[in-house]
């Protein structure tokens, strides 16, 4: 017998995997700042821990959306990525008000993009070979 291969709206899919990513990013700096108030991270390296909560949370979104779209898995990893940036940065910008840095934006985004493209293989990768599975 064949499975049906039904799988969700791309709207449905970037949506999920976005809100997904921004939750875990979110979480993720939240614990990270709860540790360094506490003392257990410096407060220095701040910087560090706030773009690998935003890496794993863009590398989450990305493999979220390539495995479950239909077709050009990478492509959809990273316009998540892309759009879970994209809703870090609005909220930033309007949550804390403080000014934007111009060289460390272009940092995060790069690390964004690369990490969603990373995220995007592996979902896509992941995918293709639970596909063909008996």
């Amino acid at each position: 017998m064949k499975q049906n291969d039904v799988r969700p709206m791309a709207g449905f899919v970037l949506g999920a995997s976005v809100l997904c990513g921004f939750v875990l990013t979110l979480f993720a700096m939240s614990m990270c700042a709860f540790a360094v108030l506490m003392g257990k991270l410096p407060a220095e390296q701040i910087n560090l821990w706030a773009d690998l909560c935003l890496a794993a949370g863009s590398l989450f979104a990305a493999f979220f959306a390539a495995r479950h779209a239909r077709t050009w898995q990478p492509l959809w990893g990273i316009a998540a990525g892309m759009m879970l940036f994209g809703c870090l940065v609005l909220l930033s910008l309007a949550w804390f008000g403080e000014p934007v840095r111009l060289p460390r934006l272009l940092i995060n985004a790069i690390l964004a993009l690369a990490c969603a493209a990373g995220g995007g293989a592996l979902g896509a990768k992941r995918r293709r070979r639970r596909k063909y599975r008996k």
